[in-house]
């Protein structure tokens, strides 16, 4: 039986993975659909990253690690590592917004990485779907 702070460590747990998992999905999963022409404007947002790599292809993998990532924090599966490229490519985002001279845009980017970084130690709480099939 779990006490009442246990209930509300896992209800806030449930509330910030969701969260954070729609708010991805519901930035980057159009952009993904969109075709080669969001892509690279995805591509662009990362300058720094296109040293050796064209813009379409940074694009494409950071849409695809952003989605695959929130399905692992909706569904609890693969949690941690999600959590950890979620954090990684808000920090890319952060540094990116940083170097371009933005005043208010790296503190959100810098925001949520702290935030999948604290779901990283945290893990994904009882109401995970992954914790719920293991524990029948």
């Amino acid at each position: 039986m779990q006490s009442a702070n246990e209930r509300q460590m896992n209800l806030g747990l449930l509330i910030m993975r969701v969260g954070v998992a729609l708010s991805q999905l519901v930035y980057a999963l159009p952009r993904l659909i969109d075709g080669t022409g969001a892509w690279i404007s995805v591509g662009r947002e990362i300058r720094f990253l296109q040293a050796d790599f064209s813009v379409q292809v940074v694009g494409l993998v950071i849409l695809a690690v952003e989605i695959l990532a929130a399905v692992g924090l909706l569904t609890g599966y693969l949690f941690r590592v999600c959590a950890l490229f979620l954090a990684v490519v808000y920090a890319l985002y952060f540094f990116n917004f940083i170097h371009i001279g933005y005043k208010t845009l790296p503190l959100y980017a810098g925001a949520l990485a702290c935030v999948c970084l604290g779901l990283l130690f945290s893990g994904p709480g009882r109401f995970a779907v992954a914790v719920k099939i293991e524990t029948k």
